[in-house]
């Protein structure tokens, strides 16, 4: 049984909506619809990935998650509880369980604090424990991650793009959280450093048990996290299914393009590769009407430039949003 038929989620997201409002002095203000009803399961200890293009709304997806932007309209609940509902001090209790993980490992570590300040900041706002425990617990993150505790008084500038990183897991990880979401963890780092990273997350997973959003434009680090795979076309699910379905038979078009994209290092089977779409991601400001791949789809009928297709289950644990392959 697929995660998304769970009866007890971890987290549960139903048709979640995030505009922002666009003001420019050169016309009327515009909506754009950055997360335009998504709706996602995720268990516990599962590892789900998201991923598309740059604009897609993944990132917005994540931080709408993480409470750190309001939904607009749909539910978020957590362990059975109506996060929309909660008070601010039971907002709190949950956060704490809630951890994040951010892209670029430069800004989102503040240069003017010592990495053990920056690591235990979260037990300090969490209370737990007084000073000694929060320095052990703080010592015994960074051990876990690969980063001597002697550095501890170092400064993020005095540490490599990868040791950065490692640093945003121990902080991430300090509170020992059931859930964290990794926004583009590895995309700000070289490759050899990327696989580093994407191991430890793993082996951190695996040890500690948590559940894990992992967000990226690269399908190739999606398919080696994780274990099931919602990919996003301008703010909304296009596709779901568990990795290892969607990898050997993609179904929607979208899909197909991403992998297509994939660097083969054979020659004659790169020759025979097909590319199937073209042109740009549409503004997000003025998606096209229908579907809003049409515009790049191979398949594009009529009936797709006028009417969005229902994101709809046409296997066990498989869902797709696109009137060509549902009808077959």
């Amino acid at each position: 049984m697929s995660a998304e038929r769970n009866p007890a989620p971890l987290l549960a997201a139903r048709d979640i909506h995030k505009n922002f409002i666009i003001k420019d002095d050169r016309g009327p203000a515009q909506t754009l619809k950055a997360v335009d009803g998504v709706s996602l399961d995720i268990a516990p200890g599962e590892v789900v990935g998201v991923v598309g293009e740059s604009g897609c709304g993944k990132s917005t997806l994540g931080k709408t998650i993480m409470w750190m932007h309001e939904p607009d309209d749909g539910t978020l609940t957590w362990k059975g509880k109506d996060m929309i509902a909660v008070s601010g001090a039971e907002l709190k209790v949950i956060r704490k369980d809630m951890q994040m993980i951010f892209q670029d490992p430069y800004s989102s570590l503040n240069p003017r604090k010592m990495v053990k300040d920056i690591i235990s900041q979260p037990l300090r706002v969490h209370a737990q424990g007084d000073k000694d425990e929060i320095a052990r617990r703080t010592e015994e993150v960074m051990r876990e991650v690969g980063i001597n505790p002697v550095y501890g008084r170092r400064y993020p500038h005095q540490f490599s793009g990868g040791q950065r990183q490692r640093i945003g897991i121990a902080r991430a990880l300090a509170l020992e959280p059931d859930f964290v979401v990794c926004d583009e963890a590895v995309s700000a780092l070289d490759v050899s450093i990327q696989a580093q990273i994407l191991n430890l997350l793993l082996d951190l997973k695996d040890r500690h048990g948590f559940a894990n959003l992992f967000i990226s434009h690269d399908l190739s680090v999606v398919e080696f996290i994780s274990e099931r795979i919602l990919v996003m076309y301008l703010g909304r699910i296009v596709e779901k299914a568990p990795k290892t379905e969607l990898m050997a038979e993609p179904l929607h078009p979208y899909t197909r393009a991403l992998l297509a994209a994939f660097p083969i290092a054979d020659p004659s089977v790169r020759s025979t590769k097909k590319q199937i779409v073209v042109g740009d991601v549409p503004s997000p400001l003025n998606p096209p009407t229908g579907c809003h791949f049409h515009p790049r789809c191979p398949l594009a009928a009529d009936r797709c430039r006028e009417v969005y297709p229902p994101l709809v289950e046409v296997a066990p644990g498989r869902q797709v949003a696109c009137w060509e392959v549902s009808a077959g």
